[in-house]
């Protein structure tokens, strides 16, 4: 570990408590594989590179993985409409389903809203979940801009299954996992770690602190974050990158990979052309051309970057999420393999730590609600319903109304601005804004800036 990586850690440690992590970088020949803090802090049981975590939404590289690989046995084409290939697809907006093709599930650019909350409460199937996609709103006009959309690689997932006749998972392991030799498990209630060094989900307390929290365990989120594997795995993964894809798929199936298709935002000064492929991100960082994508889920964060033309890469993992440490010292390891000297970390997390303050104090305020009267809770009280979604609940309890919606139970408020909230009491909430509407109830979750149509189905009985 060099000098300048060591402090980096140290100081992304001390601002966010970041609990422990592990990663590697490749520079043509030499590999170099450096491990940090605890897979369990309590236990003392230090981060391994055999320790599994969470990579989330760098999954989305291996579903795009497996459309590079039917596409080169003449099974997928990625310009083709997906109803060709899952003919029961479905969207509110129709002539977006009959023309929507798997390069636009998997570029972000469909048009439809994020829809992330719904996976607190439905754990049925990816196929459910993709079929559930013709209820499901739409934020801006089909291939209108770029839009990050988890849901659409379920869909993609799903287009997989039906061109395979496997369920996913099954197609990961025996057309990437089992080829590469990586170890690897899924997200899911039936995940099966018996045995394995596994590194510990854990949340920042916002305070430098970070404590123990539960798996994420929807495995409906496979296709767009659901693998799980350790840092040689994804060594494995990474020297198949940075060698054109082989031997999972042909050199051309790979390259289409990698081809912009819509622009996105620049995070920094330095990084200047972003835009968002075929489940990567693209760029020119420093001047040279830099695949890469991130991943956060609760408890953890990856990051995988790589210049395609200097066989050189870095993968990075952690066992602590929402602290920006990944993209943080994925910076550091960039700019090093560039010869470059890494940016001030500092006000970065400054403003980390600004964002946590704003988080604090926007959970005092629903706190500091008052609970609803009598009035309001003839209407808000009942279960409620959409079709993406499923239903959600609120009912009295020890005095107060709480809304239960799968994993997610929080306390119904009334801020001093007239705003319902239900707010989970957590440094990085989530949470559902409530609006009367005829039949119902319209809401508005912590991911998605638009209001949704929940029909009253039952009314519940208060004290």
């Amino acid at each position: 570990m060099t000098e300048t990586e060591r402090n980096a850690i140290r100081q992304i440690q001390s601002v966010t408590g970041l609990t422990g992590g592990a990663y590697a970088v490749i520079d043509g020949e030499n590999l170099r594989t450096e491990c940090f803090g605890y897979a369990d802090p309590e236990a003392g049981r230090p981060i391994t590179e055999r320790s599994f975590f969470d990579i989330a939404s760098n999954s989305k590289a291996f579903t795009a993985m497996l459309g590079a690989i039917a596409s080169g046995e003449g099974k997928f084409d990625w310009d083709a409409p997906v109803r060709e290939f899952y003919p029961g697809f479905g969207l509110l907006d129709e002539y977006a389903a009959a023309h929507m093709t798997g390069r636009d599930l998997a570029c972000h650019r469909s048009g439809l809203a994020r829809h992330e909350f719904m996976r607190a409460r439905v754990y049925t199937s990816i196929a459910d979940m993709a079929h559930r996609t013709r209820y499901m709103e739409f934020s801006r006009g089909f291939r209108e801009s770029y839009e990050y959309n988890n849901h659409m690689f379920i869909v993609l997932g799903h287009v997989m299954e039906c061109v395979y006749g496997q369920d996913w998972r099954s197609i990961v392991l025996e057309r990437i996992a089992g080829p590469l030799g990586m170890e690897m498990r899924f997200r899911g209630r039936d995940c099966d770690f018996t045995g394995l060094d596994c590194a510990l989900p854990h949340r920042p307390d916002g305070k430098g602190g970070a404590y123990r929290c539960a798996y994420a365990d929807n495995e409906v989120a496979g296709p767009c974050g659901g693998i799980r594997t350790n840092l040689q795995g994804m060594i494995a993964w990474l020297r198949c990158l940075l060698d054109s894809g082989a031997p999972l798929c042909t050199k051309e199936a790979f390259e289409a990979l990698l081809v912009p298709n819509v622009p996105t935002e620049s995070e920094n000064s330095y990084e200047l052309f972003n835009s968002y492929a075929l489940g990567w991100r693209t760029s020119a960082y420093r001047g040279k051309r830099l695949v890469y994508h991130g991943g956060a889920i609760t408890g953890f964060q990856s990051h995988v970057a790589f210049f395609p033309q200097e066989h050189k890469g870095i993968v990075i993992l952690m066992n602590t999420s929402s602290t920006t440490g990944a993209t943080l010292l994925r910076d550091v390891l960039l700019d090093e393999l560039c010869g470059c000297t890494p940016e001030p970390l500092t006000p970065r997390l400054n403003e980390w730590k600004a964002s946590m303050a704003e988080r604090a104090a926007c959970v005092d305020s629903a706190y500091s609600g008052r609970v609803p009267p009598d009035a309001m809770r003839a209407w808000l009280c009942g279960t409620f319903y959409h079709p993406a979604y499923d239903d959600f609940t609120i009912a009295e309890r020890d005095g107060e109304l709480w809304l239960d919606y799968g994993n997610f139970s929080a306390p119904v408020r009334v801020m001093e601005d007239g705003t319902i909230i239900a707010c989970e009491q957590d440094p990085v909430p989530d949470y559902m804004k409530l609006r009367r509407m005829e039949g119902g109830l319209s809401v508005e979750t912590s991911d998605l800036a638009m209001w949704l149509p929940f029909q009253r189905i039952t009314a519940e009985m208060t004290n």
